[in-house]
């Protein structure tokens, strides 16, 4: 029994880590170093860096997320995403926008305490931008 319920424990974060699309956010960190070495004109600090990355992850995984809650319909229908979390069960519609906002608000809180409001503030108008311009 204590096997099946690691499976299944281990079975559903990875569903919700599905719904965050990590291979997306790769592609959007990969340019947030540099750019920020741009900007400052040498290395910014450690502590910046991994701040700005953490609060990205989270900002894009929530937004990656409502973009599954919304075009969950859709997905059933394609031979590509037919077997996103979603569509599969397993997670429900409400537990994915539930865990989708919550990563925005963590986010953003992460990203004006540990960064600045300006970072917090363009991570909300990401997902906004994503939600309502290319998911709808």
């Amino acid at each position: 029994m204590h096997l099946i319920a690691r499976r299944s424990l281990a079975h559903t974060v990875g569903a919700y880590v599905a719904l965050t699309k990590p291979r997306i956010i790769e592609l959007l960190l990969v340019t947030t170093l540099p750019t920020m070495v741009v900007a400052e004109q040498g290395l910014p600090s450690l502590g910046l860096m991994v701040a700005t990355l953490v609060g990205g992850t989270l900002a894009a995984g929530g937004a990656n997320a409502i973009n599954m809650y919304v075009d969950r319909d859709i997905d059933a229908l394609m031979e590509r995403t037919r077997n996103r979390p979603l569509v599969t069960g397993d997670v429900t519609p409400t537990a994915a926008l539930t865990f989708a906002i919550a990563l925005e608000v963590v986010a953003f809180v992460e990203l004006w305490l540990l960064v600045n409001l300006l970072s917090a503030v363009l991570a909300v108008s990401a997902c906004l931008f994503y939600v309502f311009i290319y998911t709808l």
